[in-house]
């Protein structure tokens, strides 16, 4: 019994952190992270790359606005999600109560589910989309060789955040491998009431890295996770065990393997020029 209980209560706390995935992925569009040393350290990052750039004074000035409509679109993005906390928190105590009783989730609380989720996901992209819209409008103001210098910068200090931007394939497929590998483990009775949750953590972790270009071609994408799961559980120990990295490269579009730009990503431009850490940089050049 306590065992059965600690299952339920792991597999609670992946479709919870399934469920809150969006909330906690701001990081690729300017969430800034705390520390003495990080801030000294981006600092110096950002005042080689302003040393080489030259702007003029009419440049500075309007990269300052820039800088401060990104800012508060992040802050707004926060507060609507401080709003909706309470509606989510309710979703997710109901799910637990299903989970924790082993019971199959109710078609209403699946409904509920995904209407949480697309709540996360518009905004997200809301965001997003004032965001790149801003770094569109920052590249408008520099020159081609300003835009030629940040494209080739080499930052001698880079912030934490931005190593996990290049994911490289090998390790993304090395993940998908092991979720294959837990999938296979799985009794048939829970593998039917939670094969869903794992077509969406799948799904929201491939959108998150990449997007999808349409409807399509996301449910496309959705009824090929879930005929690479059938396969993986219907393969035998030892052809899965030869078998399963090539299942998982096949869950990886080609676009991810040539690294495509991720859904809502900054480019260099935006990564550099929107950081709210350079307003009192150029404020102090305005100075002088």
């Amino acid at each position: 019994m306590l065992r059965r209980l600690a299952m339920k209560k792991r597999w609670f706390r992946r479709g919870v952190c399934l469920l809150l995935l969006g909330l906690w992925s701001v990081g690729v569009l300017g969430e800034v992270k705390k520390g003495k040393i990080h801030e000294l350290n981006r600092d110096i990052v950002l005042l080689n790359l302003i040393n080489g750039l030259y702007l003029t004074e009419e440049q500075t000035e309007s990269l300052i606005e820039k800088i401060k409509e990104a800012e508060e679109a992040r802050e707004v993005f926060e507060k609507v999600l401080e709003k909706k906390e309470k509606d989510f928190e309710d979703v997710l105590k109901d799910v637990r109560d299903v989970l924790l009783t082993g019971d199959e989730i109710p078609d209403d609380l699946k409904r509920r589910v995904r209407e949480m989720k697309e709540v996360q996901h518009r905004l997200h992209d809301e965001r997003g989309e004032k965001l790149i819209n801003l770094e569109s409008e920052v590249e408008g103001l520099l020159t081609k060789n300003q835009l030629v210098t940040i494209d080739s910068y080499k930052p001698c200090t880079i912030p934490p955040a931005q190593g996990k931007i290049g994911q490289s394939v090998e390790t993304a497929a090395e993940g998908i491998a092991r979720q294959l590998s837990r999938i296979r483990r799985l009794p048939n009775s829970r593998y039917e009431l939670m094969k869903d949750m794992f077509v969406d953590f799948n799904m929201d972790k491939m959108e998150k890295h990449l997007g999808f270009r349409n409807p399509e071609e996301k449910e496309q994408y959705r009824q090929q996770t879930m005929d690479t799961f059938e396969k993986a559980r219907h393969l035998s120990d030892k052809a899965f065990l030869l078998q399963k990295g090539e299942l998982a490269l096949d869950l990886m579009p080609e676009e991810v393997k040539i690294r495509r730009r991720r859904k809502n990503q900054f480019g260099r431009v935006g990564f550099f020029l929107l950081d709210p850490a350079l307003i009192p940089i150029l404020e102090t050049r305005l100075k002088r």
